[in-house]
């Protein structure tokens, strides 16, 4: 009997599948959509409602911080708050769709699109710093002697 046994294992103990959610959720909020097999899908869509339900409905450092739990940077946080919040407004419910694409060659399996209901431009800069070395550093002293 399956009693009090909710969702999908997805063939992973309990960090693996805590890390596949995260990494999903994460993926899903910058990018906007994702393509995945039905079944993550299914399991992904509860968390992805709740955290678009809580950004919405609940006051602003609240939502950010159950949404910086999965996003794991602050700017990233700041520019989807401002974003869903424009684009949905008073929504309370369904944000998400899932559309049939097809089906994976190897194993048959469902591949299907997860995106938002409306169409959601998450504008996310990517700083990108190079750290110095030391060769850097020798080729600047040679060119200031």
């Amino acid at each position: 009997m399956k009693h009090r046994i909710f969702g999908k294992k997805l063939g992973r103990n309990h960090n693996e599948r805590k890390a596949l959610f995260n990494s999903l959720t994460k993926a899903m909020f910058i990018n906007g959509s994702i393509n995945t097999t039905q079944a993550r899908a299914t399991a992904i869509i509860s968390t992805i409602e709740k955290l678009s339900n809580t950004i919405i409905t609940k006051p602003d450092i609240i939502a950010r911080r159950e949404l910086f739990k999965v996003l794991q940077n602050q700017t990233w946080v700041n520019n989807v708050v401002k974003t869903f919040k424009e684009t949905f407004g008073q929504q309370s419910s369904n944000f998400t769709k899932i559309t049939k694409v097809r089906r994976r060659f190897g194993d048959d399996a469902l591949i299907v699109k997860i995106s938002f209901v409306k169409p959601v431009k998450f504008e996310i800069n990517k700083i990108v710093v190079k750290p110095e070395t030391k060769r850097d550093n020798k080729k600047i002293k040679k060119e200031t002697k």
